[in-house]
C-alpha cells in the first residue's frame, strides 16, 4: 500500500512540475505573420488572420492566445473603418475578446508555450497593445495596463523571448508616459532596447529615447 502511495505522490508532483511545452498548433505561425502584415496597412492580411485566429481559437478553446490575437485582428479593422459606428464596432468587439481571452488565463499557461515563450505573457502584451491603443473614452485603459503589470509579475516572464519581453517593457513605457513618470518610461526603454535591439520594439524605443534627450 505504501509503495503505491509513493508511486501516485511521485507521479502527482512530476505533473505539477512538469516542463513547458510547445503548444502552438498548426497554422499559427502563418496567422501570426498574417495579423503583423494587418498592423502594417495590409487590410488583406488582417482579414486573413481574422479568420485564421478565429478559427484556431474555435479549435483550441483551451489557448486564450489564440482568442487575444483574434480580437486584436478585428480591433485592427476599427483602425481602418471609415465610418465612425463602424469604428466603433470593431474596436468593442475586440476589446471584448481580448478581456474574455485574458479572463481565460491560469498559471497552467505560464507552462504552455508559442514559439518558446509562455503562452501567459504574450496574451498580457497583445491584449495590452490593443487596450492601451483604444481611445480613453472607451474606458480600456486600465485593463491594458493591468496586462503589463501582470506579465511583468508573473514568473514566466523571465522564460519569455527577448523580443516578447522587449514587447513588454515598451508597454510598460507607454503606461509610465501616459502617467507622467518619466523616470521609470527610461528605465523601460532602455531595457527593450539592450533586449532585443534589433526588433520592432527596439528600434521603437530607441527612437523614443532619442526624442527624450536619451
Amino acid at each position: 500500500m505504501k509503495t503505491i502511495l509513493t508511486l501516485v505522490l511521485a507521479a502527482t508532483l512530476a505533473s505539477a512540475h512538469a516542463a513547458p511545452q510547445e503548444s502552438a498548433p498548426a497554422g499559427y505561425a502563418q496567422a501570426r505573420a498574417q495579423f503583423f502584415a494587418g498592423l502594417g496597412g495590409d487590410s488583406g492580411a488582417r482579414n486573413a488572420a481574422i479568420e485564421a485566429f478565429q478559427t484556431l481559437a474555435a479549435g483550441n478553446p483551451g489557448h486564450p492566445l489564440l482568442s487575444a490575437y483574434a480580437g486584436a485582428a478585428i480591433a485592427l479593422k476599427a483602425r481602418d473603418a471609415w465610418m465612425p459606428w463602424k469604428k466603433m464596432e470593431y474596436a468593442e468587439k475586440g476589446a471584448n475578446t481580448i478581456e474574455k481571452a485574458l479572463a481565460q488565463l491560469t498559471v497552467a499557461h505560464d507552462e504552455q508555450l508559442f514559439n518558446g515563450s509562455p503562452e501567459s505573457v504574450e496574451t498580457r502584451l497583445v491584449a495590452a497593445n490593443t487596450l492601451l491603443a483604444l481611445p480613453d473614452f472607451m474606458n480600456r485603459r486600465a485593463g491594458g495596463k493591468h496586462a503589463i503589470e501582470a506579465a511583468m509579475a508573473s514568473p514566466a516572464f523571465a522564460g519569455a523571448g527577448p523580443v516578447i519581453r522587449a514587447g513588454v517593457l515598451s508597454a510598460a513605457a507607454k503606461v509610465a508616459a501616459g502617467e507622467h513618470r518619466s523616470a521609470d518610461e527610461i528605465t523601460f526603454l532602455k531595457q527593450a532596447v539592450a533586449l532585443a535591439p534589433q526588433s520592432q520594439y527596439g528600434a521603437m524605443a530607441a527612437s523614443r529615447l532619442k526624442e527624450l534627450g536619451q
